[in-house]
Formats: structure tokens, C-alpha cells, sequence
């Protein structure tokens, strides 16, 4: 992990010792520090701009691990939509940044895949999307939301923290689902799907342990929205 707010490095890529290499490496550290600085003093005098909403960009990218730039970000992209009013070019200009925030973060998912603070702010915009946008909207984000963690799954299937999003975003799509057809709840419920999900993921990898674990937590589930007699249970159980 980042240690105040520097960046690790792998020994492999701090360069040759000594020399121009050494130089080298100094100089991205004071151009990254100097960055930092500028960041936080722009912060500090709530100078919350575009330009400086960039200026975190260029920091996450350099370091993701920092997890105050992500708060950093959060504040600025509140103060955009408190200055935003309820018309409909207004909606759209806020699922612009939304959805350009959202592409931001997927080439840094790939290259950081397990690094938790580009998750979780990715959570964020989504909720941040759910609180200002029409349910329509809503539910287009998150299908694609699924599909994009179906891809990342797909690279590393024994991700820990893509399965864990994933549960979360099957759980926003289903309420969300029931919201927009109240008078069919059952028809919202992805847990048959779901399992069949965690059946492939099973047989490519049979080691995959957040796959037998996200399976044993939707089996009870999945009997009970069947209405499985006990009889049923026992030989659903015992296959």
C-alpha cells in the first residue's frame, strides 16, 4: 500500500542505481510530490474547479492507492451537482459526469484490479447516480455495471473484491428492478441466474473459492423462491 501518500514501486522499476537513472527517479518523485502539494492546498482553499478536478485525475492515475484524493474527488463532484438544477439538460449534464467518471476508473481497474478504493469509489458514483438520475438510467448503468465486472471476472476469476461487487450490483439491479415493476417482484429476483453464473465460473476453475462461497450463500435463496418442498431440499442438496 502507498505510504503517505507515495507510491510503491517495484524494484524492477525504479531504474538502474546511481546515475542518470537515480535522477531520473528523484524527478518523478518531487513532480508527484509537487502535484500532491498543489492538490491539497487547491482543497484547502475549496478552490473547486475543473482544472482541479483534472489535477486528481493526473493523481489517481500516478497513484490510486490514495485514498484521500478519492474524498478529494467525492467533494468535487458534489459541489458540481449542488450547482446543477432539475431541468432536463441539467440531468444530462450530470450523467455526463457520471458516466465519464466511470470510464476514468476501467482502464485503472484493469491495471490495479484488486486495489479496493477503485471500487469502492466506483460504488459511489453509482449510488451518487441512483440519488439524481430517473430509474431508467439507473438500471441501464448498472446492467452495465455487470457486464463490465463479468469482464474483469473473466480475466481473474478468483477476484475477491470483483465478487464482492458483483453481489452488490445484482442486489441494486433486483431492487431496483422491483421499484420499476412493483406489481412483479418475483420476475426482479437474478438469483437462478446468478447461480448458473457461479455453476460456469465452478467448472473453468473448480479451486475458485469466491465462486463456492457466493454459490453457498444464494442456494438457500434459490430453494425458498422455488418453494422446494423438504424432500426437494435434501435431493437438491445431496446432488
Amino acid at each position: 500500500m502507498a505510504s503517505h501518500g507515495v507510491p510503491r514501486t517495484s524494484a524492477g522499476s525504479r531504474g538502474p542505481a546511481g546515475g542518470k537513472g537515480r535522477e531520473a527517479e528523484l524527478q518523478k518523485i518531487q513532480e508527484y510530490r509537487t502535484l500532491v502539494d498543489k492538490v491539497n492546498t487547491k482543497m484547502n482553499d475549496k478552490t473547486y474547479t475543473n482544472e482541479l478536478f483534472q489535477l486528481t485525475t493526473q493523481l489517481l492515475e500516478w497513484n490510486p492507492e490514495y485514498y484521500t484524493v478519492w474524498n478529494h474527488r467525492r467533494r468535487l463532484l458534489r459541489s458540481f451537482f449542488e450547482h446543477e438544477n432539475n431541468s432536463e439538460s441539467d440531468s444530462n449534464h450530470i450523467q455526463q459526469y457520471l458516466t465519464s467518471d466511470l470510464a476514468f476508473l476501467v482502464p485503472l481497474l484493469r491495471k490495479f484490479p484488486k486495489c479496493y478504493w477503485i471500487w469502492n469509489y466506483r460504488l459511489w458514483l453509482l449510488s451518487e447516480a441512483s440519488r439524481l438520475l430517473p430509474p431508467p438510467t439507473i438500471y441501464q448503468l448498472w446492467q452495465q455495471e455487470l457486464a463490465l465486472v463479468g469482464k474483469m471476472l473473466s480475466i481473474d476469476s478468483r477476484n475477491f473484491h470483483g465478487w464482492g461487487y458483483r453481489r452488490k450490483v445484482v442486489a441494486a439491479m433486483e431492487e431496483l428492478s422491483s421499484e420499476i415493476d412493483a406489481s412483479n417482484s418475483a420476475s426482479s429476483s437474478m438469483t437462478e441466474a446468478e447461480f448458473e453464473y457461479t455453476t460456469r465460473m465452478i467448472k473453468t476453475n473448480l479451486s475458485n473459492f469466491s465462486a463456492w462461497h457466493r454459490r453457498s450463500k444464494l442456494i438457500p435463496k434459490l430453494l425458498d423462491e422455488r418453494n422446494a418442498t423438504f424432500e426437494e431440499r435434501c435431493h437438491f442438496l445431496d446432488q
